[in-house]
């Protein structure tokens, strides 16, 4: 399960930060327009979703 959410978060990140400047539902999720905090915002969340598998296959 938690590898799940791991997964589920790393893709977030990667849809945030590539699609970020194309998809005007993710910049108003977000409250901004600015690309540079969508950039930020994805990194942030791929880099959990990193953190949570690595630990989840450390654990296995």
């Amino acid at each position: 399960m938690l590898s799940l959410i791991g997964l589920a978060l790393v893709i977030l990140g990667l849809l945030i930060t590539i699609l970020g400047h194309t998809a005007p539902l993710i910049r108003l999720y977000f409250g901004d327009k600015s690309v540079i905090s969508q950039i930020i915002w994805g990194i942030i969340f791929f880099g959990i979703g990193g953190i949570i598998l690595i630990y989840n296959a450390i654990h296995i």
